[in-house]
Formats: C-alpha cells, structure tokens, sequence
C-alpha cells in the first residue's frame, strides 16, 4: 500500500510540474519581456511615422537605425510607414494599429495634430512625438539637446572660416530651428568674435531644388567659405562643394562621404533612447513625459572633425568645450546672451529654462544676419 501511495504522490508531482512547465512555455510567448527571441515568436509590435525616405542620409536614416538597434537587442518588430504628410499622420497610425503596433513613434514636429488625434481614439495604445512638445496620458515627447552638438560645430566652423562669414540654410521657422542657429552662432562667436552668420530660410524640410537654390543665392551674396544647414538631409553639402565650400553637416555623420568638403556634423544616436522607451512600455513602466537629453546622455554630438581640418591647438578648443557640456555642469545659453538689436536676453549668470528653449525663442542672438521667416530665401 505504501509503494501504492509513493506512486499516486509521484504521478501527482510529475503532473503538477507538467502543468508549471506549460504555463510557463505559453506565458513566455505571451507576456512582453525584454529578452530576445524569434520575431516571429513576438506578439509586440512597434510603428513608425516619417516624412521621408528612412534612407536620407539625414533626419530619417538617424531614427532608423535607432529602431534597428531595438529590433537587435529586444526582437520586437518594426513596421514603417514612410513620406508621411503631416494630413496623412492619423491614416498612417490607424494602419499601423491595425497591423498590431501597440506603440506608436511620429518622428516629425508637424505631426502634432495627427499624433494627439490618434492618442485621443486609441488610449490603450502609446505614443511618441520625436521633437513634440504637447504630452498626453498615454503620448511622451522626446528631443535631444541638439544645440550642444549645435554650438559644438559651430566652434569647428569659426576656428575654420577665414572670410568671417558663414552660412546657414535653415527649414522651417520654429523654436526648434531657431534654437540650433542661435546656438551655432554662439558657438561660432566663442572662438571668432567678428565672424557673421547669415541666415536664409528654405521654407522645408525635404526640397532639394529649394534648399540648393537658397544656399546657391547666400553664396552669390557673401563670401561664406563654409555653410551649415537644418534641413533632413546632406544636398546643400553636395551643392556647396561644387564652389569648392566646405560645410558643417546634420543629423547624420557622412563626414567620410565628402572628401573633405564636410569638417565635421551635429549628429543623432537614437538607439539608447529608442530601446529604453520600448523596453519600458513592454515591461509595463510607461509614463507619459517630455524626454530633452543631451550629450551626457549621448543622445547628440557631433561626428570627428575630418582629418587635417584643425590643428592640434584648435582641437583642444573643440574638446574642451565638448567636456564641459558632456559633465553636464555647463551649457550653451548661459548668460549674458544678446539678441540682434543688443538687447540682453539672458543674464549674466543665468540660463533658460527647458520652457524657454523649448516654447519662448523668438529670436535671433547677436552675430546673426538675417530675419526669422521672414521670406528673405
């Protein structure tokens, strides 16, 4: 009887342990951990709105290969919905929920309407606006301190120009835009205080014809031996060296694509970001915020300086302010700041606010020619 009943508590144990290592299979394949598996074997998706090719060369081809690395280290997958308008942004959300994305990325700032529209329909669903300010219960914002990388390069760029003039295509006229000017120019005056940015306006972010038209008429007006940009992607570098000018490049490094012609680039890394926003939504953590990292979150920086560029005097400059921005103790709009009439901004020993660079900078600092938007391309 006793081996009768050894047996009857074996078989009860054997069929428990059975049933814990079912569950387990099944609720491994089912829940959202931040291993990585299969895709095939993932029920998690992820979708991304853009504006243009995610092969730019700029803007797009930097949070591509952000959402690449998080296919890598996590298995999600990625569904992409590319030349998106910004009246196409709600459409291309609703395919992409359709299609099983329970995380939605808008990755330009005239998604706005489109993004919070859809967070609005869909509460169960997360969102990201990449450069948005508005948050909602279940949509962050996200941005870089792109004017660190921005004054970074423009320290390169005064330490290079030997005319003193300097020129800057830039897209559209918003905070965003007019914060990298300003801080370029600032970063162009440290080192070079007689130096002049000249600042005309494409009117988009992604016209070829336009953007080469605009840089082609600043460089008929002045005699500008370098030329930077905001716009997604490289044209007007390309456009540039055909008059044998050098150029600051954007968003993405194609420094060794240009022979030379481009020093250096302010450049994204998406990846960290990407896969910790993604990671925190599959395990549960997601809380509706504004993301606004810098370089000591290497989220921006700029690309190295080409080869024979600057001396090594003149890289000790660039290095020891790109140190003091990386610890993160010191930044770009510290005061005293001017703007173009000289009237004080910024005082001396103060800075602005993260609501001050991100929503109030109407202006354009001292050593800037040019007006904002005001249809002078």
């Amino acid at each position: 009887m006793e081996k009768g009943w050894l047996q009857k508590q074996l078989g009860i144990i054997i069929g428990v342990v059975a049933c814990v290592c079912v569950f387990a299979l099944l609720h491994y394949d089912s829940v959202l951990d931040t291993e990585k598996v299969d895709v095939d074997k993932r029920l998690y998706h992820v979708g991304v709105i853009l504006d243009s090719s995610i092969m730019d060369r700029g803007w797009n081809q930097a949070h591509y290969e952000g959402f690449l690395a998080a296919t890598q280290e996590l298995g999600v997958q990625i569904h992409y919905k590319d030349y998106i308008s910004d009246d196409q942004v709600e459409q291309a959300g609703e395919e992409l929920i359709a299609e099983g994305c329970r995380e939605i990325f808008g990755t330009s700032f005239g998604y706005t309407d489109g993004m919070k529209a859809l967070a609005e329909k869909h509460p169960d669903i997360y969102f990201f606006h990449g450069s948005g300010v508005e948050t909602m219960e279940n949509m962050s914002t996200y941005f870089g301190r792109m004017y660190q990388a921005r004054y970074l390069s423009g320290v390169v760029a005064g330490l290079c120009t030997k005319t003193n003039h300097v020129g800057y295509v830039a897209a559209i006229p918003i905070v965003e835009v007019i914060r990298g000017i300003n801080a370029f120019t600032l970063g162009v005056r440290s080192v070079n205080p007689e130096a002049v940015v000249h600042v005309r306006w494409s009117g988009s972010w992604d016209d070829s014809e336009k953007e080469k038209a605009v840089a082609n008429k600043l460089l008929d007006e002045f005699p500008i031996d370098l030329i930077t940009y905001h716009q997604n992607s490289d044209v007007i570098s390309f456009e540039a060296a055909k008059r044998g000018i050098r150029s600051v490049g954007y968003h993405y490094d194609n420094v060794g694509e240009h022979n030379g012609s481009m020093v250096t680039a302010a450049v994204w890394n998406w990846k960290k970001l990407y896969i910790k926003l993604i990671k925190d939504c599959i395990d549960g953590r997601f809380h509706s915020r504004q993301y606004y990292l810098g370089m000591d979150d290497q989220v921006v920086d700029i690309a190295p300086v080409f080869d024979g560029v600057l001396n090594e005097e003149q890289k000790q400059v660039v290095q020891s302010a790109r140190q003091r921005l990386a610890e993160g103790n010191w930044d770009v709009f510290y005061g005293p700041v001017y703007d173009q009439s000289g009237t004080r901004r910024i005082r001396d020993g103060e800075t602005l606010s993260d609501k001050g660079l991100l929503h109030d900078m109407n202006w354009l600092v001292q050593g800037t020619e040019g007006k904002i938007g005001d249809g002078n391309e």
